[in-house]
């Protein structure tokens, strides 16, 4: 039987190392799913257990993560077991990974579907809002810029089975000394809605 590996309790992204320029959008035929869960999944422990004055503003990393940019690298089955109820979902979509788990994509604004205030933050952006909520040296203004944000929300890339009703997707949601925590999570698809089946959040699930 597999071993399950520990819980994944800090992640840190090398920025510099996704800090690519004209990256492509979500594919057209991905878009719509991929977007429904992102959104789904947003704000993300812990963000949504701060105080409303704590997260006036969400942040969204505009560039998408892949294997390389995790530390460590695990990949969704080091991480998750498949349901007893659909192990082929859960085994197809892992094989969607294997075989894009180093793309990276641009996301837009205008296909979230939140009802929250939020961001998306180029990589130059994100290292503003890591220095502005983690150094003893960020200037005022800097800190000014970024007051209202609770830290920054990075998303791999989602990948799916054959029929497009399981998915696999890492989040990550960064906020300083705070929370540095990156989870796998399982969803498939019920009567046209996204629903989450696993993660690893509030001691797993």
């Amino acid at each position: 039987m597999r071993r399950k590996l520990p819980i994944i309790a800090v992640v840190v992204f090398a920025l510099a190392a996704f800090a690519q320029k004209n990256l492509s959008p979500i594919p057209a035929k991905r878009a719509a799913d991929t977007y429904a869960i992102y959104s789904l999944l947003m704000p993300g422990q812990p963000f949504s257990s701060m105080a409303p004055s704590q997260t006036a503003r969400w942040a969204i990393a505009e560039s998408t993560v892949n294997i390389s940019d995790m530390n460590p690298s695990i990949p969704p089955d080091g991480q998750l077991t498949p349901p007893p109820d659909n192990p082929d979902g859960f085994k197809e979509a892992l094989e969607d990974y294997e075989s894009r788990k180093y793309e990276r994509f641009r996301l837009e604004a205008k296909r979230f579907q939140l009802s929250h205030s939020f961001s998306m933050l180029d990589d130059e952006q994100v290292s503003e809002l890591r220095q502005a909520r983690s150094s003893t040296t960020a200037s005022s203004e800097l800190k000014s810029q970024y007051a209202g944000y609770p830290g920054v929300t990075f998303f791999s890339a989602v990948y799916y089975n054959h029929s497009r009703t399981a998915a696999l997707v890492f989040m990550n949601n960064w906020c300083a000394n705070l929370c540095a925590a990156g989870q796998w999570v399982y969803l498939e698809k019920k009567d046209g809605q996204w629903v989450r089946r696993s993660g690893i959040s509030h001691g797993g699930t």
